[in-house]
Parts: structure tokens; C-alpha cells; sequence
């Protein structure tokens, strides 16, 4: 029987999460507001220490599976989808609000095309926290999802679906994941190299409730994808350069790295007395990534007027050191990793 004509597959969504607290409230609510109504939900407790997450699970009717200790959201979501009973699994997370269509979308698409093995979304453009920080960076998220490729080289746990039978056959998420990090980039990655495809879907949307702070974004960009982005990109060196690894995100990145360089030759140039000229150079390495990234400025011009779009330049910035900072340690990292072991003398 043809697969669109067929009775549509059961959905198992799964969701990991530690302390969820009132975000897995609203994001439950999205969930079972949904307009496709074949799925059940797993919530994968990973250890939570705030007494509120079961019972939130509980009162929806998701169904609970409780993790003896903390291991991260790979290995939660892994655990959810080993218990999972639906043909297609659905990943969220814990502080996303799935938009009523976001399921019924995943399903359409996958039974539109038996050759895709995944897709994925994007957030919409009303992220829900209203700190600056927060409103630039998932913004940022949703307009790099937008420009995307529809034929994707990666996968996103934010709001995307993966057929179970291939998820379970190239053994789901990695276990050397035990923090969040880019597990669901390195599944999309092996799902590609086993020669199946994934969909970027951009109309299928979910809202982000995540309060980000300067400090936190800063630790995120450089440790937990920065540093192993590049370390997968070793591993993965035929990726195609699409999302935050464009050309335009490395042109982007070389700027930002002529910036800090220069900036610091030029204060050391002022400091010994040369021409305050030299700081033209950082300046306009900043018009250079300004205008690289012009379509994301004129957007948030678009949303909330020019002084959030002017604002954002300076985040732009640091978000593109913390790249170019990612790349050397990367590198690095994936030196070390490849390095033999050498035995201890005896």
C-alpha cells in the first residue's frame, strides 16, 4: 500500500528533561494540544533534584520513565526511544512550545517521501523570553533555520522527527554526549553518511521559552558547539556547509578573528604612540561581519525597531570570536582525540 494512502503512523514523543519546572508545563500543553492525534508522550526524567517533574509528567498522562542518575539529554532521549512503541519518533524539548501543526507536519512530510529518514523545523520568530540576549538568540536560530537548505546535512532535537526503525538501526544518539552539545548535528551527520536523506521543514515551528544570558551563550558557543562542531567536522569533512557553518558564518568567523587580532595590535600601536588610525581596522571588521549579516539586522529592525537591530551588532560579534575561538581548540581537541596512547614504562 502506498504510504500516503496508509493509516498515519503512531508518534512517539519524547522529551528529555532535568528540572523542568513550568517551561515542561507549557511545553506538555503544546504537546497534547497537538492536531494530530496518533502519538503518545515519553518524558525521560534525567535525575531531576526539583520534586516537580514527575509530578508534571504524571498530571498530563506522559508517560514517565525516571533515569537513576544524570547522563544528559542524548542518553535520555536514547532511553525513550528504546521504550518508545510509535513507528516515528518526535524530539522536543523540555523549554519548546511546539506549534498544533508542528507533529502532523513532521508526519505529512515523511509520508510524502519513503526515501526521507528525518526532518526538522525551526523556531518561529516570537521566542517567549523577553531578555535582549534571549529575543538576539533565538531569533538568530530561527532565521539560520529559514535560509537553510531543505535537502539538510544535519538533524535538530528542538522539533524534529526521525523514522524509529533507522534511528534504533545506526544505534540513536551518541553516548560520548553527556552534556547537552551537538548530538542531534552528529546523528544528521551518520544519517547522511549511511546514504539517507533529512529534510529541513521551515514551516513546521515551535516557540523557545530559554531565558539565555550573555555569559551562558559565550560558554555554549565555545564549549558545548564550537569545540565540537569542529572536532565532527574531522570526522565528517564532506558536510556540506550549510546553516551555521555557510559561507557567509565563515567569512563571518575570518573577520571576527582579524578583528581581535587587530584590536589588540592597535592598542598596542596607540599605547607606543602610533596613529589612533590603527583602530580603523577592528572598525571595519565590524562593518564587514554588520554587512555579512545584514538580512538577520534587518529583521530585528523589522521586529523591534532599529535600536534592537544596532544592539545586536556587538552580540554578533562575540558570537563570531567565540567561533574563531572554537577553531584552533577544536583542532586541537581533535589532534588529542586521534593521538595514540602511549603505555606507562614500566
Amino acid at each position: 500500500m502506498d504510504e500516503a494512502k496508509a493509516e498515519p503512523p503512531v508518534v512517539s514523543v519524547v522529551i528529555p528533561v532535568f528540572n523542568g519546572g513550568d517551561d515542561l508545563e507549557q511545553c506538555l500543553a503544546a504537546v497534547f494540544a497537538s492536531d494530530f492525534g496518533r502519538f503518545e508522550c515519553i518524558v525521560v526524567d534525567d535525575a531531576s533534584t526539583d520534586g516537580r517533574t514527575a509530578g508534571i509528567a504524571r498530571r498530563y498522562g506522559a508517560r514517565l520513565l525516571e533515569m537513576d542518575r544524570q547522563r544528559g539529554p542524548a542518553i535520555a532521549r536514547n532511553r525513550g526511544a528504546e521504550a518508545a512503541r510509535g513507528e516515528v519518533l518526535f524530539f522536543t524539548d523540555a523549554d519548546v512550545v511546539l506549534h498544533p501543526n508542528a507533529i502532523s507536519r513532521a508526519v505529512e512530510t515523511l509520508r510524502s517521501d519513503a526515501g526521507l529518514a528525518a526532518v526538522f523545523g525551526s523556531y518561529d520568530a516570537s521566542p517567549k523570553h523577553s531578555s535582549f540576549v534571549s529575543r538576539y538568540r533565538n531569533l538568530y536560530h530561527h532565521w539560520n533555520h529559514q535560509l537553510g537548505q531543505e535537502d539538510a546535512s544535519t538533524f535538530w532535537t528542538g522539533c524534529g522527527a526521525v523514522r524509529r526503525n533507522i534511528f534504533l538501526q545506526l544505534d540513536g544518539f551518541s553516548n560520548d554526549y553527556e552534556r547537552p552539545s551537538i548530538e542531534d548535528i552528529e546523528l544528521g551527520y551518520r544519517i547522511r553518511s549511511a546514504g539517507y536523506r533529512i529534510r529541513l521543514v521551515k514551516d513546521m515551528l515551535a516557540s523557545h521559552l530559554k531565558c539565555w544570558t550573555f555569559m551562558g551563550m559565550v560558554k555554549t558557543d565555545i564549549f558545548q558547539r564550537g569545540i565540537p562542531w569542529v572536532v565532527l567536522l574531522r570526522r565528517f569533512p564532506d558536510s556540506p556547509a550549510d546553516l551555521n557553518i555557510n559561507p557567509g558564518a565563515r567569512a563571518a568567523t575570518l573577520l571576527a578573528l582579524i578583528f581581535l587580532c587587530s584590536l589588540v595590535a592597535a592598542a598596542g600601536m596607540v599605547w607606543a604612540g602610533w596613529s589612533a588610525w590603527w583602530f580603523s581596522i577592528p572598525v571595519l571588521c565590524i562593518a564587514g561581519i554588520s554587512w555579512i549579516q545584514r538580512d538577520f539586522l534587518r529583521l530585528l529592525w523589522k521586529l523591534h525597531g532599529p535600536a534592537s537591530a544596532f544592539a545586536a551588532i556587538p552580540l554578533q560579534v562575540v558570537f563570531f570570536i567565540c567561533c574563531a575561538v572554537a577553531v584552533p581548540l577544536g583542532y586541537l581537541e581533535a589532534w588529542r582525540e586521534k593521538r595514540p596512547r602511549q603505555s606507562r614504562p614500566r
